[in-house]
């Protein structure tokens, strides 16, 4: 390759590490419109070739300040968050600094700079795409630095192996990369989330579907859907693969035949909110509500008694949010965000409260034109049982029995219970829900419809609930106290089976919790734990088995470094015999007063009467075993040295 070619490459190198960088802010969708449209740009002219700063230092550096100084100005009025107006600066900076005449200057100002950039995009985004992003900008910028090096150390005139070296670069910077990983995960730190603006993993918008109404005769797709809409933490933490466990979001209790309200009545926002009494065998969760979810409404395992530490995440920042309770045990944020995460405490058996008597006839109210054959069914499935307890239970298993599970429905109908009860026998969860409710309320118990989630995923430390887990069931009021009832059968109760797009959708969000749990929520407390487990009794390491999924990256990351590094030794020890040639011809090349200290073998003096050609040779042996493809061969090293000495001293007396 030629200089010229060599210093093409450098340059691609180093633009395309610094759009990665770029990238990794514009992840967040923080970074302005401008900005971006900017940087797109001056990066096409750069990779072109077009440098239309070179001649203009001064005017561009006076543009460059100008609009520093407009970014400041919007940040003292509010109109620009400090840490975006800082990010924008660092590539308003790297997009003057490509755009100028290149140089080994120039080159380390745009590191620097793209570097600047990948540290914001971390304070702005939390996105798993951050991660390729960071390794995309380690790798391009250390190749075009490592090929300026080669280039200012190769001989004058002489273009300089660029194959071999970026070979060998690669190699190093791969090397380098899996070491940064792994002082990532064992050096003591703080977690991400002290400093950075939090972000929530997002593939689109909301997809749960979840309302202050619920209207039957929907086409029920949201089973098939993988979205993952919120991820919880608990304690104590159940170690399962997957949860059974119904997640409560709203509460239905008034029915017109063919939708469900609620009776939300909002009252003073409260930091904590306390619906019951807490027990000693509750359930503290710690809930993530992610873009998907959409809506306002809390959810938390079924019972929950307390509602604290609500944060909403806004798209430039968090703030601290208030609890509004709605009445009928719901519970929603005042305000709107992309995504919240709160504390909740649920109990498994709730202490007993009888409803009063508006309630009670609310949970006991038929919907007008009832279908007639609607109590006898109830009637005749509930046979001859005289407790509400078991009345309820016999109609929750007769419709388990004689009805089967489906997501093809024929739409809208006059009467969406009477067509899945006598007609179509078929329907999904809300189907079912609302007929045991309605032959329930028949019978005189008391019922409501409870829509929520239902199950959850185990994935890293946390359990992930997708859109697609959406679920309904009933509450019924009976003398023992309320009495959870599923007609639902139970394979069809968490998401449905997907399409190969919705797998892959899936995968990526299964990554994406697990890249927020193993590294952006990775803190020194979880580094401390795992330690003290691998050194404990039995009970520590039981609680280190919920740290494993964390320490796992730890043992690959190990394994890849030692093989990395025992990669590099075999090849030092290949490249060992050039270095001892070059080290012995420096220092004889120095006695000879050729060389001054500091100065590089590649600096000899050009006369051919300065330098005899046996120094010469040796030299260019030494510079094409380092540098280049063809190493030395057994013996070629004394050899070469020998006759350099012969040629400065003359021949060595015997």
């Amino acid at each position: 390759m030629t200089a010229r070619g060599t210093d093409r490459l450098r340059g691609v190198l180093r633009d395309l590490g610094a759009a990665a960088a770029f990238l990794a802010m514009t992840l967040s969708s923080q970074v302005p419109l401008w900005m971006a449209l900017v940087f797109i740009a001056a990066l096409g002219l750069a990779l072109l070739d077009l440098r239309p700063f070179a001649g203009h230092v001064r005017e561009s550096a006076l543009l460059l300040l100008g609009s520093i100084l407009v970014l400041w100005a919007m940040v003292a009025s509010g109109h620009m968050d400090l840490v975006v107006a800082a990010c924008t600066c660092a590539a308003l900076l790297t997009a003057q600094r490509m755009l100028s005449a290149p140089g080994p200057a120039v080159d380390q100002q745009v590191a620097l700079s793209g570097l600047l950039m990948l540290c914001g995009g971390a304070a702005l985004s939390a996105d798993l795409a951050f991660l390729p992003c960071l390794f995309a900008y380690t790798i391009l910028t250390s190749l075009a630095v490592t090929l300026g090096e080669v280039q200012r150390a190769a001989p004058a005139g002489a273009p300089p192996p660029a194959r071999p070296v970026l070979r060998a670069a690669v190699a190093l910077v791969l090397v380098a990369v899996v070491g940064g990983a792994l002082f990532f995960f064992a050096f003591p730190r703080l977690s991400w989330n002290l400093a950075a603006h939090r972000s929530t993993l997002s593939l689109g918008g909301p997809v749960a579907g979840l309302g202050d109404r619920l209207r039957l005769g929907g086409s029920g797709e949201l089973k098939s859907n993988p979205r993952i809409v919120f991820r919880a933490e608990l304690e104590p933490d159940p170690r399962v693969d997957s949860l059974d466990g119904y997640w409560v979001a709203y509460r239905f209790d008034t029915f017109d035949g063919v939708e469900w309200r609620e009776q939300a009545h909002p009252g003073r926002p409260l930091q904590r909110l306390t619906v019951g009494p807490r027990t000693s065998r509750g359930i503290s969760q710690t809930i993530e509500l992610l873009p998907a979810y959409g809506s306002r409404t809390a959810v938390a395992l079924d019972r929950p008694v307390q509602f604290s530490m609500a944060t909403a995440y806004l798209p430039a920042y968090s703030i601290r949010t208030a609890l509004l309770p709605m009445g009928d045990e719901s519970v929603r944020f005042d305000g709107s965000a992309s995504g919240f995460r709160y504390n909740a405490y649920s109990v498994p058996i709730p202490a007993r409260v009888e409803p009063d008597a508006a309630t009670r006839d609310r949970r006991l109210e038929l919907p007008p034109h009832l279908d007639p054959r609607i109590p006898a069914l109830a009637h005749e499935l509930a046979g001859n049982a005289t407790e509400p307890a078991q009345m309820a239970r016999r109609l929750e298993r007769g419709l388990l029995q004689r009805y089967r599970y489906t997501l093809e429905l024929p739409g809208p109908v006059a009467d969406p219970l009477a067509d899945f009860l006598f007609q179509r026998r078929a329907g999904h969860c809300e189907d079912f829900a609302t007929a045991l409710a309605v032959l329930l309320r028949t019978l005189g118990i008391p019922s409501r419809v409870v829509t929520g989630f239902y199950g959850g995923e185990r994935i890293a430390n946390v359990y992930a609930v997708r859109a697609g887990d959406a679920h309904a069931w009933v509450e019924a009021d009976v003398p023992a106290g309320t009495l959870r009832l599923d007609a639902t059968p139970p394979q069809n109760r968490s998401a449905a089976r997907t399409t190969l797009l919705s797998w892959f959708l899936g995968a990526y969000e299964r990554l994406e919790v697990r890249w927020l749990s193993g590294v952006v929520d990775y803190s020194f407390a979880d580094q401390v734990t795992f330690l003290r487990g691998m050194g404990g009794g039995a009970s520590q390491r039981r609680g280190l088995q919920a740290h494993l999924p964390r320490a796992a990256p730890l043992a690959g990351l190990g394994a890849l470094v030692l093989g990395a590094g025992l990669l590099w030794f075999l090849w030092r020890r290949r490249e060992d015999e050039a270095g001892r040639l070059g080290g012995a011809l420096h220092r004889l090349l120095a006695a000879a007063g050729l060389l001054a200290p500091g100065q590089w073998l590649e600096e000899l003096p050009r006369a051919p009467q300065a330098v005899p050609t046996p120094v010469r040779r040796a030299v260019a042996r030494y510079l094409e075993a380092r540098f280049g493809t063809r190493p030395l061969q057994r013996g070629e090293r004394r050899a070469l040295l020998d006759a350099a000495r012969t040629a400065l001293h003359g021949p060595r007396a015997l």
